[in-house]
């Protein structure tokens, strides 16, 4: 069973992606972001096993519906003293089932708690009806009645895990102590990147949402954007310090599982372990807007002075959150994309196979120069097109209004770009 599924933005929690830092000078601008089985255990794209572990894919860009001043509230119309089913454990009035953002936050709440087979029901302020289907079972008793320490602990660990704040589609495998999930390894999925462990309910004594991970011993391995060590949430914390390993710090599971996970981490007894494969496709959101930051300059694709006409001049400039830099990246084919601009609604095409030319916008049609490869490169993308097989860059240094281009590839950083789910 393939999961795709992404969450929205409530009340964000601090996950600021650190793209502010900047280059001193610039140079001269113009004017103007599965359902498989395996082996070892049941898999849907970000992992999840009755008894083997379990393969699952995450894309939740941000953990929304929470306070990080209170966790997750009731001012986002969430309780845990009360049933999900319940009027006062989830309202229909007022927070997350108010929006469409809030309602993906509810849908990864439901598919962590439920089992697969249930189904909750709940209505939006207009008595429109929505379904949010279980999957991981990690606290069925939060259907009916209160969720505990040991439901807030599971649910809170199976959204971290679920995070990509890149707001990509990544298949993961997870491993966990809870018998929902449990212990089991796939040859696919051979880098553990980290674990995740907390509780995004409640504050600690520090005034912070506990919302930690520490380091697997592949950390560093097929690093994917939006996930640890690539482009990532800064709200996540390592309390073991920098460079802190889960394998030095948290308790090994039992054996014969002793080398898949961990059954405590730093006082939680319920951690979800993640496994990253060494190469992924990635697959985005068509209900997300990204922006798409260049790696060198930190600058955003931008649409030239809010041009809606064919031909308008794609430049860079530091992202505002104007609708002229925000983008829906758009599947066509198999490894092809589209990049549709929010403000016009035209293509982003590459102009003719010269490197160096002038990227513009287009009404889209079905040729090549208005489609593009996306392919991870270090924990980011290199945007290439389809026609010209040149990659989307600016040139290094460059400052607002600089007009992006097409390039020949050289790995550089200025070819690189973070795509950034805006849900």
């Amino acid at each position: 069973m393939e999961t795709t599924i992404d969450i929205g933005r409530i009340t964000r929690v601090a996950l600021a992606l650190g793209l502010t830092s900047i280059l001193g000078g610039c140079v001269g601008a113009t004017d103007g972001a599965v359902d498989t089985s395996e082996a070892a255990g049941f898999s849907s794209a970000n992992g999840l096993t009755s008894f083997n572990g379990m393969l699952s894919a995450n894309g939740l860009s941000s953990v929304n519906g929470m306070s990080s001043v209170n966790g997750m509230s009731s001012v986002n119309g969430l309780s845990s003293s009360n049933g999900l089913s319940s009027v006062n454990g989830l309202s229909s009035s007022n927070g997350l089932m108010t929006n469409s953002g809030g309602r993906t936050s509810v849908s990864y709440l439901v598919r962590c708690a439920l089992p697969a087979g249930k189904t909750l029901v709940k209505k939006d302020q207009y008595g429109a009806s929505f379904s949010f289907p279980g999957q991981f079972g990690l606290a069925p008793e939060w259907e009916t009645g209160a969720c505990g320490t040991a439901c807030q602990e599971s649910v809170s660990a199976c959204l971290m895990a679920h995070i990509n704040a890149a707001g990509v589609h990544v298949p993961l495998w997870f491993d966990a102590p809870m018998p929902a999930i449990g212990f089991g390894l796939s040859s696919t999925y051979p880098n553990q990147e980290g674990t995740f462990f907390g509780n995004l309910f409640v504050t600690g004594s520090d005034g912070k949402v506990p919302m930690f991970y520490c380091e697997g011993p592949g950390f560093a391995k097929g690093v994917v954007p939006g996930r640890l060590g690539g482009v990532e949430a800064a709200a996540f914390r390592n309390p073991f310090g920098d460079g802190g390993r889960c394998d030095q710090k948290c308790t090994a599971a039992d054996a014969p599982n002793t080398g898949h996970g961990y059954k405590s981490c730093n006082g939680y007894t319920r951690p979800i372990t993640v496994w990253r494969a060494s190469s992924y496709r990635p697959e985005f959101n068509d209900n997300y807007n990204y922006k798409l930051v260049n790696v060198a300059t930190k600058k955003a694709l931008d649409l030239h002075a809010w041009n809606t006409a064919d031909g308008g001049l794609i430049n860079q400039w530091s992202f505002n959150g104007g609708g002229n830099q925000l983008f829906k990246v758009v599947k066509v084919a198999d490894s092809t994309w589209k990049l549709v601009s929010n403000h016009s609604g035209k293509a982003i095409i590459g102009m003719g196979t010269t490197a160096g030319a002038a990227v513009t916008q287009k009404t889209y049609v079905d040729t090549n120069d208005h489609e593009w490869s996306i392919d991870d490169h270090n924990g980011h993308f290199k945007i290439r097109n389809k026609g010209s097989n040149n990659v989307l860059e600016v040139a290094p240094g460059s400052c607002d209004g600089t007009p992006v281009r097409t390039g020949v590839y050289t790995g550089a950083s200025h070819q690189d770009w973070d795509i950034i789910g805006m849900p």
